[in-house]
């Protein structure tokens, strides 16, 4: 059978943070993730079966990398999506003091939008189609910045939400 090993999403920030699941908030641990695709199978379109020299793979392929691994409740979380949700919650709490510091009291929480657009505060990621940020300040009314769920163009195509610190502080008017 073939076999690709890959790895991706930022070394540093999967070695020296801690991380905890965004379901269920137990301590993570790093696995090995193994998974067997068949070139004809639907889900092949998110998975790469470039043997590297310009030569396709023909039939299954092994694709083996490296996940977080919830213990608690048994998922396994891509290194890309685990990292994004981190990151988000940096972005939220720099844009708030961002504004504290101009005299702006903003509290920014999270909830996700599924695709029967519901609002709902926990969602198996397939099942998202936003991420919204609730944005509430003091004596205005309350924003809701919605962030739709994608996925890299490459390997198995992480879930991911692109969002920048900028972007969010230009949405709320500086």
């Amino acid at each position: 059978m073939n076999k690709i090993y890959y790895t991706y999403g930022n070394p540093f920030k999967v070695k020296f943070r801690e991380h905890y699941c965004y379901i269920c908030g137990e301590k993570l641990m790093i696995v090995k993730h193994r998974k067997i695709v068949d070139q004809k199978s639907e889900e092949a379109k998110y998975y790469d079966f470039n043997a590297g020299d310009g030569a396709i793979m023909g039939g299954s392929c092994e694709f083996i990398h490296k996940v977080f691994f919830c213990p608690q409740c048994s998922q396994n979380i891509e290194f890309i999506t685990q990292i994004n949700k981190e990151d988000i919650d940096i972005i939220i709490k720099r844009v708030q003091k961002h504004f504290q510091k101009k005299g702006r009291n903003i509290t920014i929480s999270k909830c996700f939008e599924n695709h029967n657009e519901e609002i709902v505060e926990k969602c198996a990621i397939e099942l998202i189609k936003n991420l919204c940020l609730v944005i509430e300040e003091n004596g205005k009314s309350t924003l809701v910045y919605k962030i739709p769920l994608t996925r890299k163009g490459y390997w198995e195509r992480p879930y991911y939400f692109k969002i920048s610190k900028r972007k969010l502080i230009k949405y709320l008017g500086q």
